[in-house]
């Protein structure tokens, strides 16, 4: 069978398979929003947060009744994330909460507060995964984290990961044009580092980093970034680090075969849900308000997953303005949901048709 016949099959299958997903919509992954809090104040942020709460947070009780409430109905895949999860002062005793119902977690920092005492308690309440966020060299990295320490502190944080016996142990980088020129540095600082997952993200305009287009990949940039992936990630992969593109944005399906573990599937609302920091219940947490989907302090979760998330499972609606005649719409379904506005024409970014949109 030729190549193309192959590729041809496989699409058709994997279109099949997120279909059955979307209907079986299965909670597998399930975000807590610790807390909005931080102890940086990032120029790329897409939460606003900030080093005090904007709104009420929900206390070690209520995520304690949380937890209870998803062992008894589900077996999801706990991520802990912000803000920042360690500037909570009881994150110990929350995460042995998790260890002691033997909930399967990890977390996402950026690794300013992470320290070997803090680090090993974490190990010992059940740590499975943890996703640290470096953006650069020391230059690049300062100049968008905005903190004097937060380059050392992150390079100290990734000592203490990949010296350690956890089996995921992943590094995020936000590319911006400052640092675009240095993944193949980065690539392999990483490796020496003894890290085993490197996922490459494009920031996109929502909360500080709307207010900052300087940061953003254009069009041309964008596609230099899926290009670099595709063509050093055998190589790395066989030397130990997995590097893949991120979640955001459909791409042509031989070709994202080759960036990502698994080709674009926007699985919030299918198989993803977060909780966030004040009790709300949406998808993937990058979601906007208009995604809301109820809160836990007044709703029923479990009715509202089984019940909810309309918007996330049947996309139809997002099949206008650039979308509308779209001949790849079977695998797309509109790109990722938190670059669609409802009452925009089309998603912020789209790497198959550069209009003036595509920032």
């Amino acid at each position: 069978m030729a190549i193309g016949s192959i590729d041809a099959l496989r699409q058709w299958a994997w279109r099949g398979y997120k279909q059955l997903e979307t209907k079986a919509h299965q909670l597998r992954y399930l975000f807590f929003e610790v807390t909005r809090r931080c102890n940086l104040a990032c120029l790329h942020c897409g939460s606003d947060c900030s080093h005090e709460a904007s709104m009420p947070e929900m206390t070690l009780a209520s995520w304690i009744s949380i937890m209870d409430y998803v062992k008894a109905h589900w077996n999801p895949f706990i991520v802990l994330t912000g803000g920042e999860p360690l500037v909570r002062p009881d994150l110990c005793e929350l995460t042995g909460a998790l260890a002691n119902r033997q909930l399967i977690w990890g977390m996402v920092t950026n690794g300013l507060s992470l320290d070997q005492a803090i680090f090993d308690t974490l190990v010992g309440n059940g740590l499975s995964s943890i996703t640290l966020s470096l953006d650069g060299d020391r230059a690049g990295h300062q100049y968008i984290r905005r903190h004097p320490l937060a380059y050392d502190r992150a390079l100290a944080a990734m000592k203490l990961i990949g010296a350690s016996s956890l089996r995921f142990k992943d590094v995020v980088t936000c590319v911006y044009p400052g640092n675009l020129d240095l993944l193949q540095t980065l690539a392999d600082q990483f490796l020496d580092s003894g890290m085993n997952s490197w996922r490459l993200f494009r920031i996109f305009p929502k909360g500080n980093a709307a207010r900052h287009p300087e940061l953003i990949l254009d069009y041309a940039q964008s596609w230099r970034l899926v290009e670099w992936i595709r063509d050093h990630r055998a190589l790395y992969r066989k030397r130990g680090l997995d590097i893949s593109f991120s979640c955001e944005g459909y791409l042509p399906f031989a070709l994202d075969r080759q960036v990502r573990p698994d080709p674009f599937f926007c699985r919030a609302g299918i198989n993803i849900a977060s909780i966030l920091s004040d009790g709300t219940i949406t998808g993937c947490n990058n979601n906007g308000p208009q995604y809301y989907q109820g809160n836990v302090a007044v709703d029923d979760f479990h009715t509202i997953w089984g019940n909810g998330f309309a918007e996330y499972r049947d996309r139809s609606w997002m099949r206008t303005g650039l979308c509308a005649d779209c001949g790849q719409w079977a695998d797309c379904q509109g790109g990722s949901i938190h670059l669609r506005d409802k009452t925009a024409e089309g998603p912020q970014f789209c790497y198959t048709k550069p209009l003036s949109g595509n920032i």
